[in-house]
């Protein structure tokens, strides 16, 4: 049985209530999938990740998240398009840790020559921008493009529309051949769109949710070497050794 938790990096439990059943459609026979989300309390709530404010506090509760299930899942995968606290779960933990993002850019770089994304806020594509490159995978990109600030009124045929209209305009114009939804909440999505444009739509939560699935069957877990070696637990200076105290990982 392979164990994968997916956690959505904000308060939304709805969106995470989506991920699950979404992802649930298409696991296999022997996958068991959960998914869940940061718990809202008084001075603290995030339904998307859409600052850097808001991406430093749900880094935090991400993190302590995937530690505190670390021996509950063989698998985790962070569901938001930020790759909100990734590279910290890939450091501290022994099983595998994907963000939706990094997934997808991967996936599409093998599919098509140049593809775009579609952004939900202006405000958030240099970030985007920054991580293709730190992925060494800026060349493939055709373009981000935003479907307008995001429009929680927005009924599922609006949306559709909207993310319609701008793929169109990103395959005209700036010759994508494949399109990423840039956003968890988007999942659900991917099918219905790539029907209509006839070019590959890349849902990021569903494929990587796949690949983790593969990662899982095949034993791959990231690389202990240099990048995500384990972090210290002492550090050393004239007056001794200072212990590092991350107690903070196991409150709830």
């Amino acid at each position: 049985m392979k164990r994968i938790l997916i956690i959505n990096p904000n308060t939304a439990k709805e969106t995470a209530e989506v991920m699950e059943a979404q992802c649930r459609e298409i696991a296999g026979p022997d996958t068991y999938v959960e998914a869940t989300y940061i718990k809202s309390r008084p001075g603290f709530s995030s339904y998307k990740v859409f600052s850097y404010v808001d991406l430093a506090i749900c880094t935090t509760e991400s993190v302590k998240i995937a530690w505190q299930n670390r021996d509950k899942f063989d698998g985790i995968i962070v569901a938001g398009f930020s790759d909100v606290g990734v590279d910290a779960m890939k450091e501290i933990l022994d099983i595998p840790v994907l963000g939706i993002a990094e997934a997808s850019y991967h996936m599409a770089s093998l599919i098509s020559h140049r593809f775009t994304v579609l952004t939900g806020t202006t405000k958030w594509t240099p970030p985007k921008d920054d991580y293709v490159r730190a992925l060494g995978i800026e060349a493939k990109v055709a373009s981000f493009r935003s479907y307008s600030e995001w429009d929680e009124t927005d009924t599922f045929e609006v949306l559709k529309q909207r993310l319609l209209k701008v793929a169109r305009e990103a395959m005209e114009h700036d010759g994508a051949e494949a399109v990423i939804l840039g956003g968890g909440p988007l999942v659900g999505y991917g099918k219905v769109l790539q029907e209509e444009l006839g070019i590959p739509v890349i849902d990021p939560t569903i494929a990587a949710f796949k690949l983790m699935e593969t990662m899982i069957e095949l034993g791959y877990v990231q690389s202990k070497k240099n990048r995500w070696s384990k972090p210290l637990g002492k550090l050393g200076d004239a007056s001794g050794f200072i212990p590092y105290d991350r107690g903070w990982l196991d409150e709830s």
